[in-house]
């Protein structure tokens, strides 16, 4: 089983990797007050605007105005590279489209779902240590709250082929025959997200 998923795991890479080359190791770490914790589910609150192009090119604009956050702490039973995965999430004013943000070792990933997709850049998976090339981020924390800013320096491309990928058996799919379902959307620059964060566990 775990031979058979080498190629799968190879082309989902590939794919990923191939998209403007949006992947780099720099062993930058999350400086996070949350970093060595385990477990946990925090709230908090994110406010911020993303520009995207979508699979049409047209422009959208997702509003977040003190929309709910949530940071779920999952432990990596085995801390193969890091103790746990860090999952922020949020969703826009109306409601209607989500984000992901994870972090594991020096890696991340963002995931935003829109329409009826869902759409990715970056992959937590191998050593976990490569960056999203244009998405500067930083940490704030006081004794309430951490605040994570996120901000595209660059266009980020984020493609739905994940998706299609974890579909693939379910829908008896090939490599081959979800290529040409692949979408993209584009992250453009200058979106800012801050994702506040309460330091209490709940």
């Amino acid at each position: 089983m775990q031979y058979a998923l080498l190629p799968l795991f190879f082309a989902l890479s590939l794919s990923l990797m191939a998209q403007g080359k949006q992947m780099v190791i720099n062993n930058k770490k999350f400086n996070s007050v949350f970093s060595n914790l385990k477990t946990g589910i925090f709230n908090g609150t994110a406010n911020g605007v993303l520009f995207i192009k979508n699979t049409e090119l047209q422009e959208v604009i997702l509003d977040f105005q003190g929309s709910k956050a949530h940071l779920n702490i999952k432990a990596d039973v085995e801390e193969v590279y890091d103790v746990s995965t860090k999952t922020y999430q949020a969703s826009t004013t109306s409601g209607k489209t989500s984000i992901e943000y994870n972090t594991y070792n020096y890696g991340n990933e963002l995931i935003i779902k829109l329409a009826r997709d869902t759409f990715q850049v970056g992959l937590l998976d191998g050593a976990s240590d490569a960056i999203i090339d244009g998405l500067n981020y930083f940490y704030k924390a006081e004794k309430g709250t951490e605040y994570l800013i996120f901000k595209t320096e660059k266009v980020l491309i984020l493609s739905n082929y994940r998706t299609l990928i974890n579909g693939m058996k379910r829908n008896g799919d090939t490599i081959d025959t979800i290529k040409p379902k692949e979408k993209f959307i584009q992250l453009l620059p200058n979106s800012v997200l801050v994702f506040a964060i309460g330091r209490s566990n709940n």
